[in-house]
């Protein structure tokens, strides 16, 4: 089986994504679950980084607030496709957080929700916090929200202005983009930082690829197993109860493989910093899943890396199999990072050949990308 060039755009998006050191994108249904899920996520990365406390209680904030909106607006949404799902994504850049949400809205409703972010963009820090006792005293709260003290909340704790977006979907609905940049200092100077465009055209291009590759969920950054445990939880946390539990174990076995691959093979990116940096990302079906990831490799392992992968893709079972225990078994590895034992598991959990691709990136460095597809073979 040769290279599969319709997976160049791993490395695209792992391009694009390059200017954050963390891109967590997830579309899809929300849930109380996923969104505990999302939170521990962000946490653990916080943590990595050793971010201040200050920063990330902003950003928790802003957060907790951005994923509520999303569910209470997806249990108002009657017909939900899979192009309209709504959309959640959190980058870090430098020591600023970009926190996107996006979800369909009715059309009916657009012109007030403009009105009060509009409002909310035009008042300084200190006006801010009057006009949100004056909407509290107004007491328009409601099982929804609506009275807008959340946005007021969002850019006071932001300290930036509140960049949004409709994208007219039909008649009736509209897509609703909204973005908060998170920063340590914003507000400080008792003004509201500008908007940024351009950032929230990125999140939206982002979007773009989402939908047009239909991906369910894709992580950037620097992996490592705190980030392997919460991927997992999402991960079970979010497959249908209908998938059979022997598929499920399918499933986690390969995408702990594809991350530790990462973690164990990722080499020095092109900056010079030494972590394990990659992409990792998933396309579910209802009895289906094709999980994917890509990470830089240097040129040089490139020859061997391709001889196992051919020789894994040119074996079957069984001659897997016995290839599998005599590696497993002996005493002594040619390549003690690579002996392609996760290929060969891979393979073998999955039942089907392994789709990769190497592309050359410089003299030094390739860019290596594996996709692996399951199915419930029992429906």
């Amino acid at each position: 089986m040769k290279e599969n060039s319709e997976l160049s755009f791993v490395y695209q998006l792992y391009t694009h994504l390059s200017a954050f050191s963390l891109s967590y994108i997830y579309k899809g249904d929300f849930s109380d679950h996923l969104n505990e899920t999302i939170l521990s996520l962000a946490e653990t990365n916080m943590q990595i980084v050793n971010e201040p406390s200050a920063l990330k209680k902003k950003v928790f904030f802003i957060m907790v607030e951005s994923l509520q909106n999303i569910t209470r607006h997806t249990e108002a949404v009657d017909d939900l496709s899979n192009d309209n799902s709504s959309l959640f994504i959190i980058q870090r850049k430098a020591q600023d957080y970009y926190i996107t949400s996006g979800n369909l809205i009715d059309v009916d409703k657009v012109e007030p929700l403009v009105h009060k972010l509009e409002k909310v963009n035009s008042l300084d820090p200190e006006s801010l916090k009057s006009y949100y006792r004056e909407v509290l005293d107004m007491g328009e709260l409601s099982n929804k929200g609506g009275a807008g003290l959340g946005l007021i909340e969002m850019a006071r704790k932001s300290g930036n202005k509140l960049a949004f977006a409709f994208n007219p979907i039909n008649t009736k609905k509209s897509f609703f983009y909204f973005q908060s940049k998170v920063t340590l200092s914003g507000g400080k100077d008792n003004t509201l930082d500008h908007i940024e465009p351009e950032a929230l055209d990125a999140a939206k291009s982002f979007h773009q690829i989402v939908l047009n590759k239909n991906l369910n969920f894709v992580f950037q950054g620097d992996f490592n197993h705190e980030n392997m445990k919460t991927v997992l939880n999402m991960t079970e946390g979010n497959m249908s109860r209908d998938n059979q539990l022997l598929f499920r174990k399918r499933i986690v076995n390969i995408i702990v493989e594809l991350i530790q691959n990462i973690y164990k093979h990722a080499n020095t990116t092109l900056d010079g910093n030494e972590k394990h940096k990659g992409v990792f990302m998933i396309e579910r079906h209802e009895e289906r899943y094709i999980i994917t990831s890509g990470n830089l490799i240097y040129a040089s392992r490139v020859p061997a890396l391709t001889e196992k992968l051919e020789r894994v893709n040119n074996s079957d079972s069984s001659k897997l199999s016995e290839l599998f225990n005599s590696l497993l078994m002996a005493e002594e590895r040619v390549d003690q990072r690579g002996a392609g034992l996760g290929l060969i598991d891979m393979k073998l959990k999955s039942k089907h050949n392994l789709s990769y691709l190497i592309q050359p990136v410089d003299a030094d460095f390739a860019f290596f990308t594996v996709q692996v597809k399951i199915e419930d073979i029992a429906n």
